[in-house]
């Protein structure tokens, strides 16, 4: 595979190629009239590549094509095929704004000062389209960027939703190179009936063991398959563009998850099924097709990224690790673990994980207190379906596991023989030794990166097993 040298050198290579036919002058691609008709493309090296960021919202990794289940996602699939397909992706948090706060800054939530749901990105923080403008990048954001004021207006442009990626088509300056961010609503609740022509069927979709297998379940992870395809059919839309407008091989194309799917015991968990979610990439020309890269990679390596391939030093307090390298080469490995944070969502929480290839070690802060999911799941057919049953003794030991009333506080799995995380291995000899290296880790981590616990709890927002507001959140009595 190629290494990060030979890249950075064969762009350059290419670029002197060009520029010995006349057609480079000042970092400008000239065409004479006479001699380029008006159908012939420039070169995708002869600037700074444009970088295309689709996001989707609440979609667990497993649940493409290209990952192995029976949701349709043939764009998604192309991606994968055309370009890096990341097996072992994860989020810094598996809560809405907290992700998208380390997505854009390169630091963990709550190094951002922005760990909480809805809390809004400090007005000192800086995300990447500001990184980006000393390079001349003309950034856009469509529809979902949940960073509040400072990070809205770090962007050259705004639209509401995510179609209107074809309006910025028409308006981005034809003479810089641009960073679109397109913050799909697929697949967050409420699902609707009808969306796609072709529903899934209840009867084909993949229940994950920790799921029951009801018909609420079935029905609700239908339309959720259906709102992965319809998000997967815009982004076809896109690609079509990119292929028509000659842009395909100067522009970057990145697709991931924000967090796990929400159902019970994935989003807003840090099991695997909360915080493990889709990255593929693609860069005709430039990374390879078709590569499966199995390393460890976070969310919070996505500016640092970014910059690397631009050539932009980071700041100091970026925390993410640029993962070009794991682009180039499959067998290039950037983290020996990842580290991800739970803090409040509908529900006060306190939880930390820190991942390696083979375990994760997860630390429960308050576990008096059973685990509360966001009200969008406790409201959902699948919560209340399960519930039901376990009112009724019907679930299985594993299924029970969510609705514990008092939860360990420390919890170690071994994640290639037990990748549901349903066996707590945490007083098993034979694990000690990873157990005591893995809680060293999340300790340095924890002082590295100023993870104070909070003193002062935050107030539920909901009653965890019915599902209504008990108060809507106020001041943060943390800051």
């Amino acid at each position: 595979m190629m290494s990060k040298k030979d890249f950075l050198k064969n762009r350059f290579t290419r670029r002197k190629a060009l520029a010995s036919i006349g057609g480079i002058v000042g970092g400008t691609f000239l065409l004479n009239n006479n001699s380029v008709t008006k159908n012939v493309k420039t070169p995708s090296s002869q600037r700074q590549p444009n970088i295309i960021w689709l996001i989707s919202d609440d979609v667990s990794r497993p649940d493409h094509g290209c990952y192995g289940n029976p949701v349709r996602t043939p764009n998604i699939d192309r991606l994968a095929e055309e370009g890096v397909r990341f097996t072992s992706a994860y989020a810094t948090s598996p809560s809405c704004s907290p992700s998208r706060v380390s997505m854009f800054t390169g630091k963990y939530p709550h190094s951002a000062g922005a760990e909480d749901l809805h809390w809004p990105l400090p007005p000192e923080e800086t995300i990447l389209p500001s990184m980006l403008r000393n390079k001349g990048y003309f950034s856009a954001n469509c529809a979902k960027l949940h960073l509040g004021t400072n990070g809205a207006k770090q962007f050259d442009k705004i639209y509401k939703n995510s179609t209107e990626w074809r309006q910025f088509a028409k308006e981005r300056p034809r003479d810089k190179p641009f960073f679109l961010s397109i913050g799909f609503g697929e697949a967050h609740r409420p699902y609707k009936k009808g969306l796609i022509k072709n529903p899934h069927s209840p009867d084909k979709v993949i229940i994950p063991p920790y799921l029951a297998d009801i018909p609420e379940v079935r029905e609700e992870l239908a339309l959720y398959y259906g709102e992965i395809s319809h998000m997967d059919s815009e982004i076809g839309r896109l690609l079509n563009w990119l292929d028509e407008e000659g842009l395909v091989e100067n522009t970057l194309v990145f697709y991931f998850g924000d967090q796990g799917m929400p159902f019970p015991r994935a989003k807003t968990t840090l099991y695997d099924s909360g915080i493990g979610v889709p990255l593929i990439a693609k860069w005709k020309g430039n990374i390879p097709e078709g590569m499966v890269q199995t390393g460890l990679a976070s969310l919070v390596d996505l500016v640092p990224t970014m910059l690397d391939i631009v050539n932009i030093e980071p700041n100091k307090n970026i925390q993410g690790k640029s993962i070009l390298n794991m682009l180039l080469d499959a067998d290039s490995k950037v983290r020996e673990c990842i580290f991800s944070e739970r803090n409040w969502h509908d529900i006060d929480d306190h939880i930390r994980c820190v991942r390696s290839n083979r375990c994760k070690y997860i630390r429960n802060y308050y576990p008096e207190e059973p685990f509360g999911h966001p009200a969008d799941i406790v409201n959902s057919k699948s919560y209340k379906g399960m519930l039901r049953l376990l009112d009724e003794g019907k679930l299985s030991k594993q299924q029970m596991l969510i609705f514990r009333s008092v939860r360990p506080q420390e919890e170690l799995y071994d994640l290639i023989v037990d990748p549901n995380e349903f066996e707590n291995l945490i007083y098993k000899i034979e694990y000690r030794n990873i157990l005591e290296k893995l809680r060293l880790t999340l300790d340095k981590w924890i002082n590295d990166t100023n993870d104070v616990s909070p003193e002062k709890r935050m107030i539920n927002g909901i009653n965890i097993r019915t599902g209504k507001w008990i108060a809507r959140k106020g001041p943060n009595p943390r800051k």
